[in-house]
């Protein structure tokens, strides 16, 4: 589920834009990864020609495909084509935020896509993009009167962009005044982001690089000096309190302008080279190539060989350069959310801070920067001869650009955000550099499974219940004409611009406009039938059933199904509605054909427990659902006596 930070706003955390990162460096726009969460998590990426691919959780449209569906966890990224960004529109740059993404295309406009929740997509209003209709289909964002964007930062719950004039214009969730108006007003719901004006950084002052975080803001100016303005709470705004001994949590924004409080120190003679703000911290590229962060110290995120916070009641130049390693220099930095990352002199890269899920990419879950410094575990392995030209930490994962313009992903796996077609997290126990690298630029490539068997398990919790990708038991075969894809296809994009026309609508006929959409362009799929439960083992069982189409009994075969378990009978809707969802409500499959058999492994079951299972199909364009399947029921094996032994030898 999404994390509320406040009654108004629901959102993930999420991971700076990477232009800021290495202001100099093309590249450092060119892949950016989203915060984090149980669910969420996104990537994009552009390609040599300035398209651009995105992949991991699809919710609200932040994928830009025009439908909300899933991509990377059982299709490659490359599968799905570009993200359409307006007739003979490309990109260079992209800001993944934690419900949106937003680009800086060609022209110097700015795109956004995804969640619309208080502005942040700068449309002068909240609706979703992406998720029913192209981004290039709404136009682009008003930055004002004959201005152009340079460079653009998607955080949290708000959007920055730089300006063609090197002035800063802010929008989305004003909360803790990180739009920097001195207000908590939020911009681009009702208005346009050129309507307020620029961003006040001080008398003479303009930016050279933008950073949107979580809940803060940050912007190297023309100085080389940093101002951050936002929620002020762990120091990371940098601006510790006057009063010795009292931690600060002051905000900056709310009521004064960024321009006001004046630089953030980075010690003495030093200025900065490029800013990245994350959820909790903030880090800085300085103009030694040395890196200072600041804010909150958990699991050792600031690289000090501590938990300490900084910027709180110290100035972050008093703590003194991060040790990257001996004669070690950055050349890009990105804070993410509970962990860091620097791009360094040789290409390679370095992270520290919380190493749960394999973010860190060492092979192991350990933190790092707690009580050893970030240069004494040496390089992440990218793979033989590899280097990096850009790097982005997310929330609970890690991506690389390489130095062969390819990329590589590792950490926390959930929703496809890895691009590695399988659920399986990486880092933890193996390198970045062994999976890889990511499939974007080949179209119609699909995953492997081998033997049509399915993948490892989504998820493996103690007593609790997983699920695991599947693909039908028969290969897939060429489709043929009469298969109905592609009056299929044209049923899609009939409804795609059916609900755009809805949206535009006044709010009152809105809903009634959709519900238009949906009769006329919906189908109600067949029923499944066939169902079968089968124990495997004492904590697996297989479902299997026939596929039915995605209309009655007319091809194409439904691709989705809403699958339910239960522990008691499901006898009626009652029941089926209270079941368990699996799948996050829709499983996915590569159907060839109506009355194809698939296969569905469920993992992580409870040893010699009684499971209920109904499934209903989905139609494949409006996603409505058809009659349910008959229920049925099977035993996990009873746990072995070897395993219950070593279980209660744990468990004493």
């Amino acid at each position: 589920m999404l994390l509320a930070t406040t009654a108004t706003l629901v959102v993930p955390t999420a991971a700076a834009a990477e232009q800021a990162s290495q202001p100099e460096s093309p590249a450092a726009g060119q892949i950016d990864v989203s915060g984090g969460g149980d669910i969420s998590g996104h990537t994009c990426a552009l390609l040599s020609g300035g398209g651009v691919r995105c992949w991991g959780f699809a919710g609200n449209g932040r994928l830009g495909y025009a439908k909300t569906t899933t991509i990377g966890d059982d299709e490659t990224p490359g599968s799905v084509g570009p993200v359409d960004l307006g007739p003979g529109r490309t990109a260079t740059a992209i800001s993944a935020g934690a419900g949106h993404t937003c680009a800086l295309l060609d022209d110097n406009s700015v795109r956004c896509w995804g969640f619309g929740g208080n502005g942040r997509l700068g449309y002068a209003n909240s609706n979703d993009i992406g998720d029913d209709e192209s981004p290039g289909w709404v136009g682009r964002v008003d930055l004002g009167p004959g201005r152009t964007a340079k460079a653009i930062s998607a955080g949290g719950g708000h959007t920055c962009a730089l300006l063609d004039d090197n002035s800063v214009r802010c929008w989305g969730f004003g909360s803790d005044g990180r739009l920097g108006y001195a207000n908590r007003v939020s911009v681009g719901d009702d208005e346009s982001p050129g309507s307020v004006g620029p961003v006040d950084l001080g008398p003479g002052r303009t930016a050279k690089a933008i950073s949107a975080g979580d809940s803060q803001t940050c912007a190297l100016l023309d100085d080389n000096s940093v101002r951050c303005w936002g929620f002020g709470n762990n120091g990371q705004l940098g601006y510790p309190s006057p009063t010795p001994g009292n931690a600060t949590t002051a905000t900056i924004g709310d009521d004064e302008s960024p321009g006001s409080v004046g630089p953030v120190d980075l010690g003495p003679g030093r200025t900065a080279k490029a800013i990245s703000a994350g959820a909790g911290h903030t880090c800085a590229l300085l103009d030694d190539n040395s890196v200072r962060c600041w804010g909150f110290g958990g699991n050792g995120r600031l690289g000090y060989a501590n938990t300490n916070t900084v910027g709180d009641d110290e100035s972050p130049g008093s703590v003194g350069p991060v040790n990257l390693g001996p004669g070690r220099s950055a050349k890009a930095i990105s804070a993410g959310d509970s962990h860091t990352c620097a791009l360094l002199d040789g290409g390679s890269v370095r992270c520290w801070g919380y190493g749960a899920d394999g973010r860190l990419g060492y092979a192991n879950t350990s933190d790092v920067g707690d009580d050893e410094a970030p240069g004494s575990v040496g390089p992440v392995d990218l793979g033989p001869g590899r280097t990096a030209t850009a790097i982005s930490a997310g929330g609970r994962y890690t991506c690389a650009r390489l130095d062969d313009d390819a990329v590589r992903c590792w950490g926390y796996a959930a929703n496809g955000r890895l691009g590695y077609c399988n659920p399986n997290n990486i880092g933890d126990d193996e390198h970045p550099g062994s999976v890889g690298p990511i499939t974007l630029q080949t179209p119609g490539t699909a995953c492997e499974v081998p033997g049509g068997a399915a993948p490892g398990p989504a998820s493996e919790t103690s007593g609790g219940d997983g699920v695991a990708p599947a693909t039908p038991a028969t290969q897939r075969a060429d489709a043929g004409p009469a298969d109905g894809r592609a009056s299929e296809a044209q049923r899609a994009r009939n409804m795609r611009t059916c609900r755009a026309r809805a949206k535009r609508k006044p709010a009152s006929a809105r809903d009634r406009a959709r519900r238009a959409c949906l009769k006329r362009y919906g189908r109600i799929p067949g029923r499944v039938t066939g169902l079968r439960a089968r124990a495997t083992s004492d904590t697996k069982i297989v479902l299997s059933f026939t596929a039915p189409g995605s209309d009655g009994a007319r091809p194409p075969a439904a691709r989705a199904y809403l699958v339910r378990q239960s522990r008691t009978p499901i006898r009626g809707i009652r029941d089926f509605t209270r079941a368990r969802t699996l799948c996050r409500g829709s499983c996915r499959f590569e159907v060839p054909r109506v009355g194809i058999e698939i296969n569905l492994t469920i993992t992580g079951l409870r040893p010699n427990t009684t499971y209920y299972y109904a499934i209903a199909a989905r139609d494949n364009v409006s996603n409505r659902l058809g009659p349910r399947s008959v229920a049925v029921m099977s035993r996990t094996f009873r746990e072995s006596g070897a395993l219950a032994g070593r279980r209660k030898l744990a468990n004493p």
